[in-house]
């Protein structure tokens, strides 16, 4: 049984076509589901469903805007700049670090 994670969660998608995204916990669906919402292209008003398998739970959003979801008072411009904040200070993907390759480099002989 997965664990379910908190309003105001940071998840990151890891499957479907948003993989890379991330996102906050705004709800609950059925079983092992959420409602995610990002601020930008998924706003509060039309959060997205995901299953619980294809997310990847972080750290939980600051005291007062969890406090503000529950209360349906959050905007999408918090959301977006609470999950850039957050964001900032973890990496995005395994290959963080790596540069991507010169093509003009490599085409050399």
């Amino acid at each position: 049984m997965a664990v379910l994670p908190k309003v105001g969660t940071l998840v990151h998608s890891i499957a479907g076509r948003d993989a890379g995204g991330y996102y906050l916990v705004v709800g609950f669906g059925e079983k092992n589901t959420v409602f995610v919402a990002n601020g930008r292209n998924r706003p509060l008003k039309s959060p997205k469903k995901k299953n619980l398998r294809h997310l990847r739970i972080h750290r939980d959003a600051p005291a007062e805007l969890v406090e503000k979801i529950r209360q349906c008072k959050a905007t999408d411009e918090e959301i977006a700049r609470a999950i850039s904040e957050m964001v900032g200070a973890e990496p995005t993907s395994g290959e963080k670090g790596r540069e991507k390759p010169d093509v003009e480099k490599e085409r050399r002989h």
